[in-house]
């Protein structure tokens, strides 16, 4: 949440503050309209969701991880080793070296290193307050106090009909006229109206049902947790968040940075890798800590049976972040022995897109090689293959246990050549590229035990990493683009001569509808209890 970042004072609690998700932050126009970082602007503000007339929205709480904003100490040796593979050891490489070297020393972490200069940039680079960054560097900043906060800042007007309010920073408002800008920009700046946090499926149904927008508070990251802890410290906060009147539906267990429960997976890119280290932790599965996490999240007892009495309402994982290896160890621990039983554990893949490979162990066995402009191709198309996306294996999983697929909207996880990113005719391509190739891994699947290979079309649906720090695809940068991608959806499919056998006679309309609104919906009033 971009707002809340913005407007929270760590010194003031959240209920005391005049700031709510209604308050928007000035946006970087010529960002948005390029479809540039997203940290620039919102995508999925209210204003853009009110007058983009979103009924279902996932909204996940996410303190931001301290990976983000305590820099590296090997920089000088991450130096090194990309400018040998780029430049070869020659005098062009010893002179850059020693430039990158000096510069990073000063903004790192190291002795002689310039702290308020590097938290300066990342200010920049991240599109927040230096105040912020600092609190987040600080011992005062706790991840599970903060997501407490986030909740917080979410109920204040939860079931009220609010307006929206433009927030500009200090130093920008003698430069801009806020009533001119509200002008120009009212359908993404201007809205009225209200959401509502559900309470679980059947309230999602009672509010859209009366044309109200739901709100499903979701988790991003365990680290939430304070997960740095013992697991009796962990389960406390747990049973706290299962007791909240708007419960939690699903946890990315996972995100950027080790969390101690299980690895993640490579999603920084190369050049972002000479200030942030996602090494720690990238190659691990799930640790003996977050076997009892995952168990405690799905209210599994001692003997691995549902036991909701005991343990709480099932919060769902969200295998996102969870590097192969880790996912592996996910679906054989809990997932597909679940199937032999009452309750079966569906698996959501919140948003991902097609990595192009076949089995998780070939994932596993190149995670550590990966870098940018790795590629698989799969049908006659490209994929980014790092094992952030997921495989063959992982869809087919997915698919058995009557999970949920979102598509990723980030250009380079959907792996967009640079002339495909500014070429706007390509993108609903794209997006349809992914969604049709992992239909064709259960179509094409030897596995006899899958449900009716029908049920595919069933499976899929927006997972945009809106208000995510991504670039999104400019044709589609925001929730106010969402009937374009609908109609250009249609297009693109109409026009496949492969759609009769992916469609399993549905038209190209009612598929869409699925992808765009009812199977996310269907999805969450079946599992959300």
């Amino acid at each position: 949440m971009r707002s809340y970042n913005w407007l929270h004072k760590s010194r003031r609690p959240e209920s005391k503050s005049k700031y709510n998700p209604w308050w928007i932050i000035l946006p970087k126009r010529k960002a948005e309209e390029k479809g540039k970082r997203a940290a620039a602007y919102t995508q999925c503000d209210m204003a853009k969701i009110s007058n983009g007339h979103l009924k279902l929205a996932f909204v996940s709480l996410y303190p931001l991880e301290k990976g983000w904003v305590t820099g590296r100490k090997d920089s000088t040796e991450v130096v090194a080793k990309n400018l040998e593979k780029y430049l070869g050891d020659n005098l062009l490489n010893e002179a850059v070296s020693t430039f990158l070297n000096r510069f990073l020393q000063f903004i790192g972490n190291a002795k002689g290193g310039n702290l308020a200069v590097r938290d300066f940039i990342q200010a920049i680079y991240m599109k927040i307050p230096l105040r912020r960054i600092n609190f987040v560097q600080s011992r005062k900043y706790n991840y599970f106090e903060e997501l407490k906060q986030e909740r917080e800042f979410l109920l204040k007007a939860n079931a009220t009909e609010s307006s929206t309010k433009l927030y500009i920073p200090f130093y920008k408002r003698i430069l801009v006229s806020k009533k001119k800008i509200l002008q120009k920009e009212q359908e993404s700046l201007s809205a009225t109206g209200a959401y509502y946090l559900a309470l679980n499926g059947k309230n999602v149904e009672e509010i859209i049902a009366q044309d109200k927008t739901a709100f499903v508070l979701t988790i991003e990251g365990a680290n939430v947790f304070n997960s740095h802890e013992d697991f009796e410290a962990i389960k406390k906060r747990l049973i706290e968040v299962k007791s909240w009147e708007q419960p939690v539906f699903f946890i990315t267990f996972t995100h950027h940075f080790f969390n101690y429960l299980a690895g993640h997976a490579h999603s920084i890119p190369d050049a972002g890798n000479l200030l942030l280290d996602q090494s720690e932790g990238i190659t691990e599965g799930i640790t003996e800590k977050g076997m009892k996490v995952i168990n405690f999240l799905l209210a599994l007892n001692e003997e691995g049976k549902y036991d909701p009495e005991k343990l709480g309402r099932r919060i769902l994982i969200d295998v996102k972040h969870l590097n192969a290896k880790a996912r592996k160890a996910y679906y054989e621990k809990f997932v597909i022995p679940s199937f032999e039983t009452e309750h079966p554990i569906a698996v959501i893949a919140s948003h991902v897109a097609y990595s192009g490979v076949e089995t998780l162990d070939q994932h596993i066995k190149r995670m550590t090689l990966e870098t940018n402009g790795d590629f698989s191709e799969r049908y006659g198309h490209p994929f980014n293959n790092w094992n952030i996306n997921i495989c063959d294996e992982d869809v087919v999983t997915i698919f058995k246990s009557g999970g949920v697929i979102g598509v990723n909207f980030d250009q380079r996880v959907l792996g967009l050549s640079k002339s495909d990113a500014e070429d706007e005719s390509t993108h609903a391509y794209y997006v349809w590229q992914h969604i049709k190739c992992m239909m064709k891994a259960v179509i094409h699947s030897a596995d006899d035990k899958l449900p009716a290979k029908k049920n595919i079309v069933n499976t899929f649906c927006l997972g945009t990493d809106f208000d995510g720090f991504i670039d999104p695809i400019n044709k589609y940068a925001t929730v106010l683009d969402f009937g374009q991608l609908a109609n250009d959806l249609v297009r693109e499919i109409s026009n496949d001569p492969e759609k009769e056998a992916l469609l399993f006679g549905l038209s190209s309309e009612e598929f869409v509808r699925k992808v765009c609104f009812d199977n996310a919906y269907d999805f969450v009033v079946r599992h959300f209890h």
